[in-house]
């Protein structure tokens, strides 16, 4: 299901020999090579490119530095989940080296994520490569990794920051360590709040530089060197200190060149064919320009362009994220953002404008995915809000909310499929756009704002959450917010919300908003009925539009992340997966009784998440998929006969072993599938042969 970008890409290495050499790595999910012939970038972590051991469901994560090597392109560094590994195929196969023996702590989604990079590579000698850690120091191996030791001159810096660049000044000489083994002599390195250090002598002895520039207390958040061998960097106003812009010249003298007082400076290029050109840019996406390295800067704002990509284009957003920015060869800038990758050819303009090149990325963070009966599915992900997907294999999905939302939870009314309900909420909380929950009257091409929000009538607690929809009236539903506030149920489309009698209950057990836990639905058949899972106790269901719950029976109690519904076409069926939590917790049930028993159902062994399916025939049941564990395989099952028995369709969808934190069937093609990733957006599966 391709969106296109849509998270975080912290980070971007361009290979100085190789022009469309180029990575760029995430916060959330993987790393990336470009495709040049396809536009394109090509996942680089995946259950086929990782060893054996570091491929398992749920671990996946963000990349916390990648780096070519300048002397043998077809090498690159990655450091991932406390190793760092090395591929000697641009990343088509990595292996470990011996770096996390050492438990050195890596965040790629930490407050230091688009600092760096945190790997350098000798231009000379791809054996030796540097690392610098949030909180464990700098450290450097000599032998591709083989062997690692921390170099005890350069302080740790502050945490979660710690030593987040490594630069080689490629153009100073080259000195043989031992072994007549050649190495740059001249290397800097900075941290966070304790200065910047200089080695002359390929890492033997260092010194520190940083007092007679910004000092030693300096935020320092990216680093750069120039053809001609100056060393610049920026820093941004953390920790009381000043938001500026230093250059260091080769022998040894400090100028500030900040462009416009103190500002978040965040990142910095020069120009590989032009020393004079220097762009510094700001969180928010306020760019500077110099023609002649700092001595006059040219302010610009920004415009965001695209021809692929469609949605990107579209945003209405006036801010960008700032990870990190690089010229190519050619001239070209490239910048790594909230939201994708932008290059840009032109620095004269007013506005800057950037051209998408965010294909191949998918980084969204699902919460939902739906797929109503002959609609077109919808996903529910942080961030980016609600996409609409008229197709699923093309760059045309639709998103709902053109500025930052976060969506949390959808579902769809069986007497009008194209009726859609969902909750909004920008969980940063800045205005205006807090939370803009409401509903659908065309299957997710367009957006109603409830009118209790609009109106300011809404409860403040309401917020968060799970929401359903009656199976027979568009006008009733059910919300039940996050932070353990009771269930709320409207019978007016959203106008007014009343607090629903919970049986004496004053809590919920749903928390936490962040979790993948879907404890409330509807009946697809029944009026007015629906169902919610409380961690507690058991399940409890409403017979009057959600005015009462009382209880039901009970699954299985304290289940935190469990998966609650009803079967399409099918009065009183529902079913539960026990989700995934802490410790281990068992699989799939199923109640024909509107709740009251329940029976586990055998072969799934661990249930984590499930949809339902159009069914084989017109006299079955609806399909079952369900992402878990069954004959103790790691995968996504099928069951076309009410899950007595089960077929493997997939191990990890797309090589990717994300949580899947939603997942639906379709309900017009069989065999047809929509998975929500936790953080490398989402997918579909279907038959290869068709019935």
């Amino acid at each position: 299901m391709k969106i296109g970008g849509g998270g975080w890409v912290v980070g971007l290495d361009i290979h100085p020999g190789e022009n469309d050499l180029k990575y760029i790595r995430t916060d959330v999910s993987g790393a990336y090579r470009w495709d040049p012939l396809q536009e394109s970038w090509v996942q680089l972590v995946t259950a086929q490119s990782m060893p054996p051991e570091y491929v398992a469901y749920s671990t996946y994560r963000g990349v916390d530095s990648i780096v070519s090597s300048a002397s043998n392109p077809e090498i690159v560094y990655m450091a991932y989940r406390g190793e760092i590994f090395r591929s000697s195929d641009c990343g088509q196969k990595w292996i470990g080296t011996n770096f996390s023996k050492h438990s050195v702590k890596m965040d790629p989604n930490g407050a230091g994520r688009q600092e760096g990079e945190r790997l350098a590579v000798d231009p000379v000698n791809s054996h030796i490569v540097y690392y610098g850690s949030i909180e464990n120091g700098l450290w450097r191996t000599v032998n591709s990794g083989e062997t690692w030791e921390r170099i005890v001159e350069i302080p740790l810096g502050m945490p979660q920051h710690g030593v987040n660049t490594i630069v080689f000044d490629p153009a100073s000489k080259v000195v043989e360590q031992s072994e007549r083994v050649p190495a740059t002599s001249r290397i800097y390195v900075s941290t966070d709040g304790t200065g910047i250090f200089c080695s002359d002598d390929a890492g033997k002895t260092w010194i520190s530089i940083a007092d007679d520039g910004p000092g030693s207390t300096a935020s320092i958040r990216e680093t750069a060197i120039g053809p001609d061998r100056n060393f610049y960097i920026v820093c941004d106003r953390s920790h009381t200190n000043a938001g500026a812009v230093w250059a260091y010249q080769p022998s040894g003298q400090w100028m500030e060149i900040t462009p416009q007082g103190s500002l978040d400076y965040w990142a910095i290029a020069v120009n590989p064919n032009d020393p004079a050109q220097l762009v510094v840019m700001c969180q928010g996406g306020r760019t500077f320009v110099s023609k002649n390295q700092g001595t006059h800067w040219s302010s610009h704002g920004f415009s965001l362009e695209t021809s692929h990509v469609q949605w990107l284009g579209r945003q209405q957003n006036h801010w960008l994220s700032i990870g990190e920015c690089r010229f190519d060869s050619d001239g070209k800038l490239w910048l790594a953002e909230g939201f994708g990758v932008w290059w840009a050819d032109d620095l004269e303009t007013n506005k800057i404008h950037w051209q998408e090149a965010s294909r191949g990325i998918e980084e969204t963070c699902g919460n939902d995915v739906i797929a109503p009966p002959g609609g077109a599915p919808l996903a529910a992900v942080w961030d980016v809000g609600v996409f609409r997907f008229p197709s699923t294999s093309t760059y045309t999905a639709e998103r709902g909310i053109p500025y930052f939302m976060s969506a949390w939870a959808l579902d769809w009314c069986p007497n009008d499929p194209s009726f859609l309900v969902g909750v909004f909420r920008n969980h940063l909380g800045f205005p205006p756009h807090i939370n803009e929950s409401g509903y659908s009257t065309d299957g997710g091409r367009s957006w109603t704002i409830f009118p209790s929000l609009t109106e300011d009538t809404h409860p403040k607690e309401l917020e968060y959450g799970a929401i359903a929809v009656a199976a027979n009236n568009t006008d009733h539903m059910v919300w039940v917010p996050a932070n353990d506030h009771l269930p709320h149920y409207s019978t007016d489309r959203g106008t007014k919300w009343k607090q629903s009698s919970f049986n004496g209950k004053q809590t919920t057990g749903f928390r936490n908003r962040s979790s993948p836990i879907k404890p409330l639905c509807a009946d697809r058949v029944l009026a007015d009925t629906f169902y919610y899972y409380r961690t507690e106790d058991g399940v409890y269901r409403s017979t009057d539009a959600g005015a009462t719950f009382s209880k039901a029976g009970s699954p299985v109690t304290g289940r935190y992340n469990s998966i609650l519904k009803a079967a399409p076409e099918n009065a009183g069926h529902l079913w539960f997966a026990e989700g995934s939590q802490g410790t281990r917790v068992d699989g799939i049930w199923r109640s024909q009784d509107g709740g009251e028993s329940w029976t586990e159902l055998p072969v799934i062994e661990q249930a984590y998440n499930f949809g339902f399916g159009k069914p084989l025939t017109p006299q079955s049941y609806p399909t079952l998929f369900v992402a878990g564990v069954a004959k103790g395989e790691t995968g996504i099952w099928r069951s076309t006969d009410e899950g007595m028995s089960w077929s493997q369709i997939g191990e990890y969808p797309l090589g990717i072993f994300d949580w899947i934190d939603a997942m639906d069937g379709d309900k017009k093609v069989f065999g047809k599938i929509y998975l929500a990733f936790a953080s490398a957006g989402l997918a579909f599966g279907e038959l290869e042969n068709k019935p």
